[in-house]
């Protein structure tokens, strides 16, 4: 494909676009009628993943700077989401936790984009998912190759 310009690649770029916009898009109208947002949600993710972690970490795990994570978990707590505890060892640490009602939030909003993506990928056969997912794998290889 040398020689080729970037306006030249048959619609593949357009189509990686529309589709980001599309899953940002239903992704986000999901998380506004759950009163959420994309970083509240992956702070509970990592919470559900991780159990009750240092507040340190969540910055870590999420690629912010820690005064971000401190207004995410202001948020979360004052929805009754999350709380925070001295650690048991360093008082001057803050261990955050998710409450029941956040446990339950992070299921449900998780299961229902699980539903949304499984539900659009109904579209695709099993070969053509097969395919899909190797080549989206490929792509971000090549991306991440590019980008040094």
């Amino acid at each position: 494909m040398a020689g080729k310009s970037p306006q030249d690649s048959d619609g593949v770029i357009e189509a990686i676009s529309a589709t980001y916009r599309t899953l940002r898009r239903e992704s986000e109208a999901l998380l506004s009628n759950e009163d959420m947002t994309r970083p509240q949600l992956q702070a509970l993710m990592c919470l559900a993943q991780k159990g009750p972690i240092l507040m340190k970490e969540i910055s870590e795990k999420m690629f912010v700077t820690r005064a971000n994570v401190t207004g995410i978990i202001d948020r979360l707590e004052s929805k009754g989401l999350v709380r925070r505890t001295a650690h048991h060892r360093d008082r001057r640490a803050t261990m955050i936790e998710l409450t029941p009602k956040g446990v339950a939030l992070q299921e449900r909003v998780s299961s229902k984009y699980m539903t949304f993506m499984q539900d659009s990928l109904k579209v695709l056969t099993e070969d053509e998912q097969k395919s899909l997912r190797d080549a989206l794998v490929k792509l971000q290889g090549g991306m991440s190759k590019a980008g040094r």
